[in-house]
């Protein structure tokens, strides 16, 4: 979707847009009722007992560490946590369900309230006129300022997975032209949370950003592997539009089947456009389920959206409620890890880093975890160094190559021995580039690099000193111009000097010893 049409499109509407994140438990080692693995792959229907096939008899028994991971993910949103909770029956009948119902929570969600607060770059597309006035209605068009906005979170509760569907012939895994489908039950029952936003996005890219975000607390806290590509972080997206300067909402469609931040951008996106134009075309909007082609880049119809009374709702009889005590929550608080926002902050305090280099760094976990990893090994005062190493040829590598920080040869260990050497003057900052491109493509040490290339710089004074006498006996003409007033001429008489020594000269020195001697 070009950024030109939304840009249009948002100039007469206003979007309206509720997230639902679901995100399977995987540092669990069972599942949410019962005793079987917590993996991804594997021989399918393997992973399976009574309990999560739903066999006749067979009781559930509630995962204890699936409901504190539940309420350690509510308080680091800041919600309110339940003292007295429960879960209930969710009846539907989808293939992929063994039981032909879902143990879920209803009115009575472990996590109610929270929020999470979004710092959203200008982009070029049309944004919030004023996010620091409620209910603000209007664009900044085509602007690249940024903004700080809050969005609201309705709830946060814990049920089990379905399975996984797999639809074969025509385009594999895609529903458009399959011929028939197959289902995994191995997912089936691992315990998964779901978190429900407010309708308060009003952007594609406060979308993205609110579930890259969401995604970095999650991992933080150490409660699931976040894999998008592995479909153990799901979000699907309530969309609907309503005309600038209106406050009812417009009919909502529910997109699904976005396993990226980019289709979740470019579904939305999509979405809007397609709302706006149906209406403005004499349509109308109805409330459906749609599912995002990736291929296709566009939303197709799914099927109806159910209302909750559709699912008919009951207590779960085979479980008691749930009562946690104060104390009890208070013991999980204690457990919260450093989170995102307080993590940046604490680089800009500590390590002087600036709140752009911080933001980046903090914003992504491996990378996070790589940059705490060098500081320990170098130390504090080294820090801003080995963040502009991190932000500049560490990055453009892992772009280039298309992989994680964890996946890289240029270990922590290797960038700070790296900043040692420029530091102590062994090498000069271009040749560490050099060093640095070996170390990418071979997973050497930096030190043995430059040993092995003969790279190391020279600082000797006296070995400096000779070898400007030398470019000054050989050039007394460009000597007298110079201390003539020809100031420029430095350039030509450290390159001289470079030449000399092979480009293994400390450039710092031959400045200082050429100044000297010339006067």
């Amino acid at each position: 979707m070009a950024k030109d049409r939304l840009h249009e499109v948002l100039k007469d509407w206003e979007a309206v847009i509720g997230l639902e994140v679901h995100t399977e438990l995987t540092t669990l080692n069972t599942k949410m009722f019962c005793g079987c693995p917590v993996e991804f792959g594997g021989e399918t229907n393997t992973r399976v007992c009574p309990v999560c096939l739903g066999m006749p008899g067979a009781l559930p028994v509630p995962n204890e560490a699936a409901v504190e991971a539940t309420v350690l993910a509510g308080l680091a949103i800041e919600s309110t946590i339940a003292e007295w909770s429960q879960f209930h029956r969710k009846n539907y009948f989808y293939p992929d369900m063994p039981k032909d119902y879902q143990i879920s929570q209803y009115d009575l969600p472990f996590c109610a309230d929270g929020h999470l607060d979004l710092e959203i770059d200008g982009d070029g597309v049309a944004q919030r006129l004023d996010v620091a006035q409620e209910g603000a209605q209007g664009i900044l068009a085509h602007t690249d300022d940024s903004y700080d906005v809050r969005i609201g979170i309705t709830r946060i509760h814990l049920e089990e997975d379905t399975g996984k569907m797999i639809h074969v012939g025509g385009s594999e895994g895609r529903i458009a032209g399959a011929t028939h489908s197959l289902v995994d039950f191995n997912r089936a029952g691992t315990s998964l949370i779901e978190l429900v936003t407010e309708p308060e996005i009003r952007t594609p890219e406060e979308a993205r950003r609110f579930a890259q975000k969401l995604r970095l607390i999650w991992l933080s806290l150490g409660i699931s592997d976040c894999s998008m590509e592995e479909g153990s972080l799901r979000v699907d997206g309530n969309v609907s539009i309503r005309r600038r300067g209106e406050t009812e909402f417009g009919v909502k469609a529910e997109v699904k089947n976005m396993n990226s931040f980019k289709a979740l951008h470019d579904a939305m996106a999509y979405e809007i456009v397609r709302q706006a134009e149906e209406i403005e075309g004499g349509g109308t909007i109805v409330q459906e389920t749609r599912h995002w082609d990736v291929a296709a880049k566009r939303t197709s119809s799914l099927r109806g959206k159910e209302e909750a009374h559709d699912y008919r709702y009951f207590p779960e009889p085979d479980m008691v409620p749930f009562e946690f005590t104060p104390e009890w929550i208070e013991s999980v608080r204690a457990k919260l890890p450093e989170l995102p926002d307080a993590r940046k902050q604490r680089y800009m305090t500590d390590y002087d880093l600036p709140a752009h280099d911080a933001g980046v760094i903090s914003s992504d976990f491996a990378m996070a975890e790589y940059f705490e990893a060098c500081v320990t090994l170098g130390g504090a005062q080294r820090a801003r160094q080995i963040s502009n190493w991190m932000l500049g040829e560490l990055s453009a590598l892992l772009n280039a190559e298309g992989i994680d920080v964890s996946q890289t040869r240029v270990v922590p260990s290797m960038i700070v021995e790296l900043v040692e050497l420029l530091d102590d003057g062994t090498i000069s900052s271009k040749q560490a580039k050099v060093v640095f491109a070996e170390m990418a493509e071979t997973g050497d040490a930096p030190g043995a690099i430059v040993e092995l290339k003969g790279m190391k710089q020279v600082s000797d004074s006296g070995a400096i000193e000779a070898v400007v006498d030398a470019v000054m006996a050989a050039n007394p003409d460009k000597v007298e111009e110079y201390r003539g007033g020809k100031k420029g001429l430095m350039g030509f008489f450290v390159g001289q000097v470079m030449k000399e020594m092979r480009g293994q000269g400390n450039p710092k020195m031959i400045n200082e010893v050429l100044k000297s001697k010339l006067g």
